[in-house]
This record gives structure tokens, C-alpha cells and sequence, in this order.
């Protein structure tokens, strides 16, 4: 659907008409005395005090230039919004969320200009005449925020709810408490906030897909006092937005048990809010008295937030201290829990009944499914789809946010230049493309997702600066998923309302990813034309592409981009957006290694453990591999590896290059030895070369160890290679002692 309003989300009716209706000077509102039509009303004056447009409300029935009416036929958030040349009309039901979307729609009909700060905007505002009539697929339309790993101050989070505002969002996720931090107030219990709010260090460095791994020796401190989460919940109220706090159990609380170890199976062990990222053993123990904590910490979080929902997480928690802990042991014997999952389960079903009594009810992580669902939870399904799935079988609500296309702290960019993120790859289109109801289900079935949220989880995300720049323009994507049907989607359409959005980020003074404005780069082996291409193209709309092949400036005048740039050769493009001769963004650029392996298939035995990009060619497509992200290495758990290369002609070769990621966190440690051998049927090798293999390893992890073994020039049509793994993990490092795994990138032969 093209329109020329330019709304985000799109909305699920649009009918434009002839004309426009000019907002200047003093304008009259019909606004009806109700408390939610005179909040929407004072927001729509807030939202114009930098114009030259003021506001007087006046009673339903009178004369007025803008309407807000009352139509009990509308579903609740549903609305209609007609503007023509003789005024402006919202209609909504009586609960005013509708009247405020509404409003949100009518705002971005307005020039971006009005929410600049720095200036008064004293143009006239010429509206265009439009019906709108709509109404969101979903009523849970979330965002979390995670504040535990790295604080943010009350005013990102005030800040936040603004922009979740503004995209008809209406669930904000909390993440309060973790293993690294613990950021509420509790009141009964003071030591969680004098110790369980600061840590030692703040943890930076590379990651694979999870975890980062070295630290900066920074203090990490914060929290929220309970008149700030009053504050915070209030702002979002007014805003039609519902604050949803996650309290994590029985897992990642190593934060409360440094506070209050007590509730911990470890008696008289000593526990730390963790200053590095990983799962914990340390869990919450199911002792009465940890039950008496539990309820105490969520009968004050339960009296500060109203939501219906309170998140009690459930993810991710070890069972070690539950299997050699007497109590656990004797109760489970008691309750006739046959393992330790049936304890979990057995956890948070008692959690859920308090939870219960006092009006409300939990959400959980998709763990919580495992030893059987708690009765009346909603599961958060983030392990893919599949919990959730499940969940709707058993007909629970479900709100779905799985890791690929929901969670906003993966790349969104390329690794090698963007900054530094936790790992994985969800480029704005694959954000917009999410559609949360899978088609496995029935139509019935599917009736029980009643949402999808994106997930800015705070394991990197130091700054507000940052938060920003992960979380925009991600999340105007999911708005849209959210919010419009998919009759009604289209990207296209999408980053053309985008493109102009831009600037309305810019005056809110929001840090927004802009690789939108630039050129990513990808390599294939054209197999028909036996010949390399790398494709170039952007998200921008109407724009033109320059690039340049081993020259980083590129001008206007630079080669136009047309179709795919061939490279016979070692080579790095450089490429810029343009649009009407001026540049939009930065210069990007990719290196690309064309050699006598590129483009064949191989074979590998034992096959990869992992191999995420391009399988049986991610080693032969012309791109090295980067120490930041693992997706572009082939991951084998093997101590000996055999890769065997068909380059379907007999080919004169003598030298193999490679590299190997060093990263013993993750448990990666290089080859010890490498052997080459070639054949001309595949069957018989002769071996043509072999060197041990020696590194010099430094306190950096996350090193990219390029190899090369050379060898008299030989002829044959199968090229193997043969790598000896290494090893044990070394002692002193991560994983001492069990066995390592190999990452191997792209393979070259000369």
C-alpha cells in the first residue's frame, strides 16, 4: 500500500482525499470531560507548544475546528481519524486509547519540523485531507528494556516511552533483575539495592552469541527507587502504555543472592553480583524462607506496578545446586518429583498461585513450559517458535519473540564495522518480514498469540547513546508487524515512510542506526557465467549506488551501480549512496578473496557443528571470516578435520591459506597441524605438504590466526586438507582441560 501520509505503522485503512485544512493560530477542540479525552487532549497540546498553533477546549456539541467523538461501536485502541478542509475528526471508544492513537496518527501528518526544540516552528501546518479507519492485529505490542546488565537512567526510560508512544506500542518490558544487577527498590529488603545494584566491573570485548568476555575494570552501579518507578509507570499510563516488571527466578540471581545468600543451596558460600556475562549455577533454593523473600519482593512489585502481568522469567536455570542440595532432593522425594525440570515446574506454579492471589497473572520465558505449564501463564517464546507453539496447543496465551527476528541486540550490520554487539544478524528486513502467527497452527490456535515484542537486552548497550542506536530503526519494523495486517504490508512502502521519519528522529534527538543511508556488499560465484559477482544495494528508496573497485573515494562521478561488479581478483569495492548528486551516508566497503578454491564445493568429515553461512560453501564463497561474529566460521567438535575440495579440472597448485579463531571462552583454540594432500579421482591422496603449527597467544581474545602452508606446485583435481585440532583446552583458560573446537574460515589455494 502507497500512500503519500507517510505514517508508521501503516495503517489498515487509508482513503485520501482532495484538499488539505490549514492548522494555524487559536483552534477549538471538542474534547468531553472524561479523564482519558482530556489527557489525550492535553498530549496534543504538549505535542504542539513549539508552534505557532493553540489549543482551547470547548464541550461536545459546540462549535470546533478539531472533534474528539465518542463511537462505542470502535473496539478498544480502534480509531477513526478524517481531516478535511473544514476540520479534523477522531473518533474512538470511551477508553481513550483509540483517541490517542488517533492522535499519534494525526502528528505524523504534521511536518517533522514541529518537534524541533531548537527553534520555534512558525510555518502554517497544512494537514491533507484523509480518512483513516484502524485497529491493531494485536493487543500485546511490546518492547523490553533490559536495565539489569547495564543501567539506564529514568530519563532514557522516560524517553523511551515517548518513541513507544509515538508507534502506537502499548506493553513496555521491564528487566529489573539479573545476575549482574539488581535495579528496584525494595523496601523490606535494603541490601538489595546496597549491593545488589553495583558491581565491580562493566564487561567489554567479543562475543560469539551470547556472552561478551573481557572487562574494562569500570564500577557499574544503579538503580530505580519506588518514586521513580511510581514516575515511570504514571508517564506510561498517560501514554496508553502498561509497565510490565520482570523479577527473575529461579534463575539469574546472583545479584539477590549476593544480597541475601540465605536463599541460596549454598550455605555459607559467598556470592557476587556477577561482573561478566554467562548462566549461573547459583539459583534461588525452594526453601520456605526463600518462598517468604519471593513473595515479600513481589507483594512491593506488585503494589507499584498495576499490570495484569508480572514476569517472573524462568529462563535459562541450572539444575547443578538443585541435584546436590539434601533439601531439594528430600522435597522433591516428598512432592514425588521425579527429576529436577519437575522442580522448576513445581517452583513456578507455586510462585503462579501467589501471583494469583493477589489478582494478577505471571508471564514466563519459554523454560517454564518445561515439567509442565503453570496453569494460567502466558509464555514469552524466545527459543524460536516452537514454546510458543506448544503453549497455543495447550491454549495459553503466547507472546512471541524469538531470538532471530525479535532480539534488537544482534548486528543489524555488518560486524566488521558496526559496534559492538552480542552476536547473531537481524538486518532491518528481516525485522519487518517477522510474522508472529506460524503456519503450523490453526486458525483457533493462533487465536491464543496475543502478541510479539522486540528485545534490546543491555549485555553491551552501556550508554543511552547506544540503546538508541540498536533499539531505532528496528523498532518502527516491529511496530508495523505489530500493528498492521499483513494484507497491508509491504517494505517498499515501509522505507519510503522511513526515509522521511528520519528527520523526526533527528529533532527528537533519537541516536538511530543509519546504514539505512548505506551500501552493504555480498559475494557469490556465479556458477552459469563461472565468474564472481558482488551485488550492492541499500534499503534507501530512490536513490543511486556509486562504487569503486581498490579506491575508497567515491564521488557522484564515481561508476553508477547497475548490476552485479564482477572481480576476477583479489579486490575491496568501495560504495556510497547517492541521491540528486549529494551523498546520504557513509562509505562502505568489503574485501573479497577470489583464488582457485572459490566457488567449489567441498566435503568435510566429520560435517560441521556449525556452519551458518552459505553450507557447503561458506569456506569457498570469497569472505574471510572476522573475529567479532563467529557467523561466517565453520565450527567443527572434531580432533581431527578433513576438508576435500573438488575443483573439477585438474588444477596446478602450491599453497593453502586459512585462519583459525582463537577464543577460549568459547572453547575455540587453533590447529596444531595442518597436512595437504591432492588426488586426481578422489579416491587416492598423495600427501604434498604438512607443518606443525605454533601461535603466539596474548590476553586478547577474540584473535583471527591467519595461516598458509606452502608446497611444490602440484597437479590434481581434489585438494584436501587435514587439520589436527588443539587439543584440550589449555590450563589457565576457559574449559580447562575438555576438549576444544575448531573455527575454520575461508579456504584459499594458490
Amino acid at each position: 500500500m502507497e500512500t503519500r501520509s507517510g505514517i508508521i505503522p501503516m495503517p489498515n485503512q487509508v482513503i485520501e482525499g482532495q484538499g488539505t485544512y490549514l492548522l494555524q493560530g487559536e483552534k477549538r477542540v471538542a474534547v468531553s470531560p472524561n479523564s482519558a479525552s482530556m489527557l489525550v487532549f492535553g498530549y496534543l497540546t504538549n505535542a504542539l507548544k513549539n508552534t505557532a498553533v493553540t489549543l482551547k477546549p470547548v464541550s461536545p456539541g459546540e462549535q470546533a475546528d478539531i472533534c474528539f467523538l465518542a463511537d462505542s461501536s470502535l473496539a478498544d485502541e480502534a480509531y477513526t481519524l478524517d481531516v478535511t478542509s473544514g476540520g479534523i475528526k477522531i473518533a474512538s471508544n470511551q477508553t481513550g486509547a483509540g483517541l490517542f492513537y488517533g492522535i499519534q496518527s494525526l502528528l505524523q501528518l504534521m511536518p517533522a519540523g514541529i518537534y524541533d526544540t531548537r527553534q520555534k516552528y512558525e510555518k502554517k501546518i497544512e494537514l491533507p485531507a484523509i480518512h483513516i479507519a484502524d485497529a491493531p492485529r494485536f493487543s500485546h505490542r511490546g518492547a523490553m528494556m533490559d536495565v539489569a546488565r547495564n543501567f539506564q537512567p529514568k530519563e532514557e526510560v522516560l524517553k523511551f516511552l515517548d518513541l513507544m508512544a509515538m508507534y502506537k506500542m502499548n506493553k513496555f518490558h521491564f528487566h529489573l533483575t539479573d545476575d549482574q544487577g539488581w535495579r528496584i527498590e525494595i523496601k523490606k529488603y535494603p541490601r538489595l539495592i546496597e549491593i545488589g545494584s553495583r558491581r565491580s566491573q562493566t564487561q567489554v570485548g567479543f562475543c560469539d552469541y551470547y556472552y561478551p568476555r573481557r572487562f574494562d575494570g569500570k564500577e557499574q552501579r544503579g538503580y530505580y527507587t519506588q518514586e521513580d518507578i511510581k514516575e515511570i509507570v504514571k508517564y506510561a499510563s498517560d501514554r496508553f502504555i502498561t509497565v510490565i516488571p520482570e523479577i527473575e527466578m529461579p534463575g539469574h540471581a546472583s545479584a539477590a543472592l549476593a544480597a541475601y545468600p540465605e536463599h541460596s543451596c549454598g550455605l555459607g558460600k559467598t556470592y557476587v553480583v556477577r561482573d561478566y556475562f554467562d548462566v549461573f549455577d547459583e539459583v534461588y533454593c525452594p526453601k520456605e524462607g526463600t518462598f517468604r523473600f519471593l513473595e515479600n519482593v513481589l507483594t512491593e512489585v506488585i503494589d507499584l506496578f498495576p499490570s495484569h502481568y508480572i514476569h517472573i522469567g524462568g529462563d535459562e536455570c541450572p539444575k547443578k545446586a538443585w541435584k546436590k542440595c539434601e533439601h531439594c532432593q528430600v522435597l522433591m522425594k516428598r512432592e514425588g518429583l521425579p527429576d529436577e525440570e519437575a522442580l522448576q515446574s513445581w517452583f513456578i506454579h507455586r510462585i503462579e498461585q501467589f501471583v494469583n492471589s493477589k489478582g494478577r497473572d505471571i508471564i514466563g520465558w519459554d523454560e517454564i513450559l518445561e515439567g509442565g505449564l503453570a496453569p494460567n501463564a502466558t509464555v514469552m517464546s524466545w527459543r524460536g517458535e516452537k514454546g510458543g507453539m506448544e503453549a497455543a496447543r495447550q491454549k495459553h496465551h503466547v507472546i512471541m519473540t524469538p531470538g532471530s527476528t525479535c532480539y534488537y541486540d544482534h548486528y543489524q550490520e555488518s560486524p566488521e564495522f558496526a559496534p559492538l554487539a552480542i552476536g547473531g544478524f537481524l538486518p532491518l528486513d528481516t525485522a519487518y518480514n517477522y510474522n508472529p502467527l506460524p503456519a503450523e497452527l490453526t486458525s483457533q490456535e493462533q487465536s491464543y498469540i496475543i502478541g510479539t515484542q522486540a528485545n534490546i537486552w543491555g549485555e553491551y548497550i552501556q550508554t543511552p547513546e547506544h540503546f538508541e542506536y540498536m533499539a531505532f530503526p528496528r523498532l518502527l519494523a516491529m511496530a508495523e508487524v505489530q500493528w498492521t495486517q499483513p494484507a497491508h504490508k509491504d517494505f517498499y512502502s515501509f522505507t519510503r515512510r522511513l526515509d522521511k521519519e528520519f528527520e523526526r528522529l533527528d529533532y527528537c534527538e533519537v541516536n538511530s542506526c543509519r546504514n539505512f543511508y548505506e551500501v552493504s556488499l555480498t559475494g557469490t560465484w556465479n556458477s552459469t557465467q563461472n565468474v564472481y559477482e558482488v551485488t550492492l544495494k541499500t534499503f534507501c528508496p530512490d536513490v543511486e549506488i556509486h562504487y569503486a573497485v581498490n579506491d575508497s573515494v567515491i564521488l557522484a562521478s564515481s561508476p553508477l551501480y547497475t548490476a552485479p561488479v564482477r572481480v576476477a581478483e583479489d579486490a575491496v569495492i568501495y560504495a556510497a549512496v547517492y541521491r540528486k548528486g549529494k551523498p546520504l551516508g557513509k562509505i562502505t566497503h568489503k574485501s573479497f578473496t577470489i583464488n582457485k578454491a572459490t566457488g567449489n564445493f567441498y566435503t568435510c568429515v566429520p560435517l560441521p557443528s556449525s556452519d551458518k553461512v552459505n553450507p557447503g560453501m561458506g569456506l569457498s564463497d570469497g569472505v574471510r571470516g572476522y573475529a567479532r561474529e563467529l557467523r561466517r566460521w565453520v565450527i567443527f567438535d572434531a580432533d581431527t578435520v578433513q576438508m576435500t575440495f573438488d575443483l573439477r579440472k585438474p588444477i596446478s597448485v602450491h599453497k593453502a591459506a586459512f585462519a583459525f579463531l582463537w577464543r577460549p571462552y568459547d572453547m575455540l583454540w587453533p590447529a596444531r597441524a595442518v597436512t595437504a594432500s591432492v588426488s586426481n579421482d578422489g579416491k587416492e591422496f598423495t600427501t604434498v605438504g604438512n607443518q606443525k603449527l605454533t601461535y603466539d597467544f596474548s590476553p586478547t581474545e577474540g584473535t583471527r590466526f591467519p595461516v598458509s602452508l606452502s608446497f611444490p606446485e602440484a597437479l590434481g583435481r581434489y585438494v584436501r586438507l587435514e587439520f589436527l585440532s588443539g587439543g584440550g583446552c589449555l590450563r589457565g583458560y576457559y574449559h580447562e582441560g575438555q576438549p576444544s573446537r575448531l573455527a575454520v574460515d575461508e579456504i584459499e589455494l594458490y
